[in-house]
């Protein structure tokens, strides 16, 4: 059957659920889940790939012809990085139709890093999305960072939790539930354990802390949507370790920063970089203690990332 021929009525609407090379399967409305290759037909140059969280619409099969996706729908948002550069592959969508970027980081074990932290905060604004801190492994350090506790001061909700012990884990549950949700941050953080606590029945690949460096292992292979029966969806997606920014002029990336925002327009220079020129408004609020330094530090370093000279944390 030509994929361009179906009729309107034989056709579904759903969302990916899991993504690899060739195949996906699509959970309709109802929760029936259909493993689909994909249609010749779709133009992905429109979309770039497809991604977990896409709505689409797609052939169920018949007798006659294989499950089918057979069209993208709009997005209501996404969350990308660049892509290895291959035919139209300029962008690698890791996920879309995502309201909620939880942006996990460990109290301890690894160390906490607010330059991570504040680097997927910048990540989340560059990309619409609404952001929410998550505290793993309070049971190792109970005591909340003081770089989140300013963070709460600018907007930023936060809840504090431990995959091992499940305390938190209802506050955390509550914040999730009827949203789309993604977990990122830096690999060592709990998001596989945070997951499979979260999610009965779920079976990420947990990796341990690295004894030599402190740092985790990346377990993610495959991207795949968690879900529960009162409302929490998950999307757990390779790449997301790495997650920065790109495609942004570093004029662009002082905006992203919210506690800055007040201060821009007001410096001497309209082009002012927040260095070192005079009468800077940004380097006042950091002298008076208005921005924490190390905000202006996380800056500096996705100013020096963007520029190719950042090395890795």
């Amino acid at each position: 059957m030509n994929p361009d021929v179906f009729r309107s009525e034989d056709l579904r609407r759903g969302m990916l659920i899991e993504v690899q090379r060739r195949t996906a399967t699509v959970r309709d409305d109802a929760g029936v889940e259909t493993y689909c290759t994909y249609s010749p037909g779709i133009r992905l140059k429109e979309f770039s790939n497809f991604a977990v969280g896409d709505r689409v619409e797609y052939f169920p099969g018949s007798v006659s012809q294989e499950p089918l996706v057979t069209s993208i729908l709009p997005r209501a948002s996404k969350i990308s990085r660049p892509g290895p550069g291959e035919r139209h592959a300029k962008e690698l969508i890791l996920a879309a139709n995502v309201d909620l970027l939880v942006v996990v980081v460990a109290a301890a074990q690894p160390a906490f890093n607010p330059r991570f932290l504040d680097r997927y905060l910048a990540v989340a604004e560059r990309f619409g999305i609404e952001a929410l801190i998550c505290i793993n492994k309070i049971d190792l350090q109970p005591v909340l960072p003081p770089e989140v506790a300013y963070l709460k001061t600018v907007g930023y909700e936060s809840v504090s939790c431990s995959a091992a012990t499940a305390k938190g884990l209802d506050a955390l549950r509550a914040k999730l539930r009827g949203r789309l949700a993604v977990l990122s941050g830096p690999s060592g953080a709990g998001k596989s354990s945070l997951i499979g606590a979260l999610v009965p029945g779920s079976d990420p690949r947990v990796g341990e802390v690295r004894d030599s460096d402190g740092k985790g292992r990346h377990t993610t292979t495959t991207s795949h949507l968690y879900a529960t029966e009162d409302g929490v969806r998950i999307i757990d997606t390779p790449g997301l370790r790495e997650l920065g920014l790109w495609n942004v002029d570093s004029t662009e990336v002082a905006a992203l920063w919210r506690d800055f925002r007040p201060y821009l327009g007001t410096c001497r220079f309209n082009d002012c970089a927040h260095r070192t020129e005079p009468d800077c408004a940004i380097l006042a609020a950091v002298a008076s203690g208005a921005i924490p330094e190390s905000r202006l530090v996380s800056y500096y370093r996705v100013l020096e990332t963007l520029a190719g000279e950042g090395e890795r944390e």
